[in-house]
Order: C-alpha cells, then structure tokens, then sequence
C-alpha cells in the first residue's frame, strides 16, 4: 500500500513536471482568448493582473463534478467542505472558518450571476446551466465588497441566446446514482428568448447503517431554472428566476469508540497514547448512528439585470430577491448509545434583496467604474441539541458529580414501580433561537490608468456600512415525557418536575436569554486596493498589487449578553470586522509557438481578527466560544499548461503556503488564557497540487476523448491544540496524512457532437482517508470520524440539437 502511494506520488509529481503546472483543465486550444469579469469588465483572462482559475463547462464535465465541492483539488488553495451542504465551509489560500451561526460570514464570497449568495442555504448548490466559474484568489473588498477577505467565487450561467438549442445528460451509476438534465433554448422573437433548465441529481449512498438499516452518504436534489432576455435597442434586460429542493439522509458519523466501558473508565480530558489505543478502524467497524438524520432544504430565487448605454457610458443594474429554508437533523455521538446520545438539529430561513447600481466608461487613457450596493438580510436559527437522561449522567459523572437519573430510576425500580430501570432513559431536548436583521451599503470606484500603451496602474476604494441586529432566546428544555413521570412518580423519592434545571447544554444562554434579547451595531469600512502592470511583449504580463478585503463584524449566537461577565467578551459578546491585506507579485506568460500557457505569483498577507467559533469547556458542559486569530501567510501559486500536439494536452498546478498563527488565544470564564497558539501552524497543508492529461483521437466517424487528472495535498500541518487527534497515527487509524485522489472520464462524441456516451470513475484508485475526527462528543472522549467516500462509477450519456 505504501509503495503504491509513493508510485502515485511520483507519478503526479512527474506530471506536473512536464505540464509546468496548471490548473485551467480546459481542453480548448486558447487559454488567453477566455473572456472573464474578475475586475467588472469584460477582459481577456491573460491580461487580468490578479491570480484566479477559470473552469468552463467541459472542465465541470471532465471530473463529474455536480457542485463546488467537487472540485475539490482541482484549484490548488480552495477548500470547499459540503459534509453539511446547509452547512458549507469555504476556504483559499488557507483561510476559512467553521462557524454554522446565522450572526457571522464568510471570508470566501459566492456570487450567481453577480448576486451573493451569503454563507449557508444558498452558498452550495447544484450547478446549473454554468458557464463558466471564476475563483479569484485573495482580498476582493474593493470590486465584490463584503464578504471577500480571502477571495472570491464567481459562477456565471447561461443567458437565453436567439438560436433554438436543445440538450440533455443523463448518468447512471453505483450507489444507485442517476443525475439527469435538460436544457431548452427558445427564441421567441428577433429581440425575446427563453431558456429553461432543470436538474435532479442523486444516490443512495454508499454507507450501511447497521443501526436503522438505511443508507447513508447519499444525495437526493432537483433545480430548475427559467430566464426570459430582452433586447430594447442596444440594451439587454435578463430576467431570472430559480427553485431548488434538497431532501437527503443527514450524513455519516463513524464512531471510533466502541468499549462500552469507555469514555468513563479511561477518558482523562487527554487524548495519550493509552487512550487512543481504544479506537478502532473507522474503515472496517459498522456505521450505527442511533439517529438516521435529515438534510433539507428549499430555495427561491428572482433576479433582474439590465445593462444599457447612457450618454456613452454604460450602465448595469442587478436586482435580487433569494430566500430558503433548511434543516439539518444529525446524529452527534457517532453510535447508538443512550449514554452518550447527542442528535442536533440546525433549521434556519432567510430572505435577502439585494441591488446594485453600476456606472462604466472608457477613454484613451482611463478604463474606469462606480458603484453603489444594497443588501438587506433577515435570518432566523433554531439551533437544538436532543440529548437524553442518561447524557446528562455522563456528563454529571465527568464534573465529578453522580448519574442522578440513573440512582432515581433504580430507586424507583427497587420500590417496586413497573416498567422503569436503572438504564431506562427519557429525552431532553433544548432549543436555541437567533434572529439577525443585516443591513449593508456600500458605494465604490475603480480606475485603470493606461500610463502608456504598455503599463497600466488601477486604483480602487469601497466604503461599506454594515448594520447587525441580533436577538437570543432560550426557553426551558422540552421533556414532556420525563417531567410526565417525575410529576406522578418522583413525590416516592421526594421530588418532582421542578427539581432538575431547565436547561443543562445551554445552562449559561438560557439564565441570560429566558426571554428575548436584542443587541444592535454597525462597522465601517474602507477597502482600497492598487495594482501595477506592464506587458513587456503581447504575450506577457508583469503584475504587482496590494488590496485590503473585509469581512462585516458579527455576533456569537451562542452567548447572550452577560452584563455582569468578568470579560469584554461576556459583556458584549459582537466582535469587530475581519481585515485582510495581500502583497502579491505575479507573471503572465502565453507561448504562442508552443500552444503553451504559464502564470505565477508570489503572495503574502495579513489576516486581523479572524472569527471562529468553537466548541470547548469552560465549565461543566462543551460551549460555542468565540475566538479571534492574527494570521500571517506567505507562498507562491502557480499554473500553466501545453498542447503537445492537436490530440494531447497537458496541465497541472500548485500552490504552496505557510501558514501561521501571529495571535491565537483561547480563554477561559474568567477571561484567563487556557490555550496560546502564537506563532503556531494553522494547519493547511504546505502543497496542494493538481495535474492531468487530455487526450482525443477519431474514432467509429466520431471523436473519442480520455481525461485523467489527479489531485495531491501534503500532510496537514498541526500544532498544540489539534496534534492529539488530528495529527494521529495508531494501529487502527491515522489522521491529518497526505492525500491524493484521481478521476477518469472515457468518452466518445458522434460526428458533430450531437451525442455521446462517457464512462466517469472518481477515486479511480479507490483512495480512503479520514476527513475529520472529533466532532460534537469529542470533549467528553467519544470522537467520531469523517470518511472520505469510495470509488464511483457512472456511465454517462449525452444529447443536444
């Protein structure tokens, strides 16, 4: 097995070797004739003086993928987690933060057709009808506005055209998975065309769950999407609207903890050696999740873009409406235990308006454009954690306290009462509910200044005003059942209903928050950035730039306001905007003689005041807290690729980065420093490198085509807080190892390209590995693993007119 990884390694390295590294998967012969809107104007991607990745329909096609997660890899420093699709996490160049909470953002800005999509509901859906995906690495703060610190994702569909058109994929696979399209594309007049699409992707699942005998793993969605254009003279309207429908099993949770003796008898706080001994092979031991969990959601969307001449300038207005729904019911614990029962449910619904107003012009000299934008968002969260009796003994027994409901139950049991037991346990189901009003403006400007023919200087600055309203509530728990039979059977042991406390998992929010409270604040914001660019020949472009992003400040859901708290924080638990600036100094190389394209860029940034909330004790029971982290980075991306002849292409890519911490503190109650990670690795790993071949050759009077491609990231880095599970090695299981993943897609097109078949493997090699271990139970020594899925097969076929 071993030898295999390194043959593989090798084999990966050797190719991005000969690709000269790029990670532009287009077969297409002219990388530097793709037209992007990185900057607000349409530009040749060659001539854009910033590092981005442009991915075209046949790149999406190439490697199967459904949605931004699975191009995982395939833009070396973007890291895109869908192990919760509600739940998304977004990173690049090594920032990104884990927070679910309605009250934060994201450091990574997603944007459909110029429209933001925020950071949860609406953030990871199934493509469709994309024309191409823009990912823009570092600060966007000036061009694309809140929201984009680390950079920016930008995914632009299809515009109805005025030729009848007509296409449709369908795929079938193991897992019993079936995607499926169809696209139309009609012109209603010389100046009026409709284009309709829908997609249903799903399967499944590839995991067993012993426990309800169901699978897991699986997906289960449909989208549809109608756009109405409209010529006027020289001006374009485009009308959108969209709907989408998730319902899927909640994903898998594979326990590593199966000694029912433990964590009691053996978890001291410390993850040693002696205690992760226990653990066993996540890979080999039945999934039983005691709660098979649900994942849901329901979005609408309408947008409305007019662009239109106005007295030699040109004018663009963006209108948006968006609003969903989701739930997400999970099992916690990773098992089937009552003892260490945990299910959460996260359910949130938004509604957001947006509008954005845009003026551009040209000179001989000056390229230049003005904005002003509105956002407004409301969003509501039901946060829930759903434990049992015999949870809360557990975590009694951990703070040295008694398993009180265990010594009732007996007790009870022992005068005689039928049908209760010292193991019998009850629900107890506590609830947290946030709402947030967000309120945003912002008006910007940003000018290239053509110095000569060859050199240019742009200068751009955004002011932003950012408005939070948050309310908490945390009423008591919901335990009908138990407070039914403590009410009519606890008066023989001398008590009732009322001698437990209302809340034990949100103790602290519930005394503070036992009816609404509501904090209000706003920010402000400059985000200016400066770029200098020469062409020192037609095919070659020299860049340097510095840009500031900014992410709006935000509230800690979990934490009512205490005034009476010993720390700031408790005191007032919003925290300030995060501030991100970026030196970067890069080249654009094309080879035109040999069909031949390389782009690098040196980077370095500043990040103040990243906000994550996480899960710790402070106290009896694991809390959200708030912590804030200075990082600092520097590395060096770099892409390219080469036609070696009209039939074989090749391309890779990489980024390199290291990562640390400059300010990291993690405290307790009292506002005492329990954890101090200054000057430690964040954890990304140091190299993530993509690279592949395309080939075509005639075939049967048609075309056929492979494309193989692999992907492969270094060890994660880690430091004092994340060595102990994340950094792993046992007998049974290992974490935080290097990894590497490769794709095949086979295909043959008729004469034309009217129709076609494909045979598509992800993970052709049928690479493991564990994502993630701890979780939810990880405090009171119960982690659980996230697996990465297995080999998939799917037969595709397509048609279009």
């Amino acid at each position: 097995m071993e030898d295999d990884m390194k043959t593989q390694r090798t084999l990966l390295a050797a190719s991005l070797a000969a690709a000269f590294f790029a990670p532009q998967l287009r077969a297409a012969d002219d990388v530097q004739s793709v037209v992007v809107t990185a900057q607000s104007r349409k530009q040749l991607v060659q001539d854009v003086p910033m590092t981005m990745q442009v991915l075209s329909t046949k790149d999406i096609e190439a490697i199967g993928a459904k949605d931004l997660a699975d191009l995982n890899g395939y833009i070396p420093g973007l890291v895109v987690d869908a192990t919760e699709p509600t739940q998304p996490g977004f990173g690049i160049r090594g920032v990104q933060a884990g927070d679910f909470g309605i009250a934060t953002d994201s450091p990574v800005g997603i944007y459909v057709d110029g429209v933001y999509t925020g950071k949860t509901g609406g953030a990871l859906m199934n493509f469709i009808d994309v024309q191409r995906i823009e990912v823009i690495k570092g600060p966007q703060g000036t061009l694309f506005g809140r929201n984009s610190a680390a950079g920016a994702i930008a995914i632009v569909t299809n515009d109805p055209g005025f030729q009848l058109d007509a296409a449709g994929h369908l795929k079938v696979g193991r897992f019993n998975r079936a995607n499926a399209d169809v696209m139309l594309n009609l012109p209603i007049s010389g100046t009026m065309a409709a284009r309709i699409v829908a997609v249903r992707a799903g399967s499944e699942g590839w995991a067993d769950n012993a426990a309800t005998g169901k699978k897991s793993g699986g997906d289960k969605d449909w989208a549809t999407r109608i756009s109405l254009r409209k010529d006027v003279d020289v001006a374009r309207v485009v009308l959108g609207l969209e709907h989408e429908n998730m319902e899927q099993y909640g994903r898998p949770a594979f326990g590593v903890i199966k000694n029912p003796a433990l964590p009691l008898a053996g978890y001291r706080g410390v993850y040693d050696a002696a205690y992760t001994a226990n653990f066993v092979d996540p890979f080999s031991a039945p999934l039983a999740n005691d709660q098979q969990g649900n994942e849901g959601r329901t979005f609408d969307g309408a947008n409305l873009r007019i662009e239109a001449p106005l007295a030699g300038l040109t004018f663009n207005s963006t209108t948006a409406y968006r609003r969903f729904q989701t739930h997400n019911l999970t099992d916690n614990d990773g098992g089937a235990r009552p003892d260490l029962y945990l299910t959460t449910q996260d359910a949130k619904r938004a509604r957001s308006f947006q509008q954005e107003f845009k003026l551009s012009g040209k000179t001989a000299t000056l390229d230049w454009i003005a904005g002003l934008s509105f956002y407004h968002n409301n969003e509501h969260q039901d946060a829930g954690a759903f434990v049992t009796t015999g949870t809360l003994d557990t975590l009694s027994q951990f703070a040295g306290g008694d398993a009180n409901f265990a010594m009732l139950f007996g007790g009870l049991a022992a005068a005689g009462l039928p049908g209760i037991r010292p193991d019998s346990v009850f629900s107890w189901d506590e609830t947290h509910y946030s709402d947030v009003r967000t309120r945003s403006a912002s008006v910007y400007g940003d000018t290239i200044w053509h110095l000569t023919p060859h050199t240019n200087v742009t200068a751009g600055l955004r002011y932003t005003r950012d408005k939070k309203r948050m309310t908490w509530f945390v009423p008591g728990r919901v335990s009908p059942q138990l407070d039914d039979f403590l009410n009519r059977f606890g008066p023989l042991a001398g008590i009732d209903a009322s001698a437990f406390p209302s809340n034990v998992i949100f103790a602290t929010a519930a005394q503070l928050a036992a009816a609404p409270v509501t904090r209000e604040k706003d920010w402000t914001d400059w985000s200016p950035r400066l770029v200098l660019d020469h062409k020192l020949n037609p095919d070659t472009l020299l860049f340097a730039s510095v840009a500031r992003g900014y992410q709006a400040g935000g509230f800690n859901i979990f934490t009512p306001p205490n005034p009476a708290s010993a720390t700031r924080t408790g005191q007032d638990p919003s925290f300030e905007p995060e501030k991100m600036t970026n030196f970067e100094a890069g080249v654009k190389l094309a080879l035109p003689a040999m069909r031949a394209t390389v782009n690098a860029a040196l980077f370095a940034y500043k990040f103040k005041n990243l906000q994550d909330i996480q899960l710790y004790s402070v106290g009896t029971v694991p809390t959200y807290n708030v912590v804030a982290s200075d990082q600092k980075a520097h590395g060096l991306d770099v892409d390219g690729r080469i036609r070696l002849s009209p039939r074989v292409t090749l391309f890779g890519g990489f980024e390199y980065i290291d990562q640390t911490y400059t300010r990291y503190q993690r405290l307790d109650a009292g506002g005492n420093v329990m954890l101090d990670l200054g000057g430690q690795p964040v954890g990304t790993p140091r190299l993530t490198a993509m690279a592949g071949v395309n080939m075509n050759w005639e075939l049967a009077a048609g075309r056929a085509s492979v494309n193989f491609q692999g992907t492969h990231s270094t060890a994660q880095r880690c430091n004092t807080d994340t060595a102990d599970l994340s950094c792993l090695t046992t007998a049974t299981l290992k974490t935080g190892r290097a990894q590497s993943k490769y794709d095949l897609r086979l295909g043959w097109d008729s004469p034309g390209s009217r129709y076609g078949v494909a045979l598509i493997v992800n993970n052709v090699f049928d690479q493991r590995y564990v994502q993630s271990l701890g979780g939810q139970t990880e405090q009171y020594g119960a982690p659980y693993a996230y697996l990465t899925p297995p080999r998939a097969i799917g037969v595709e076929f397509r048609a279009s007119m």
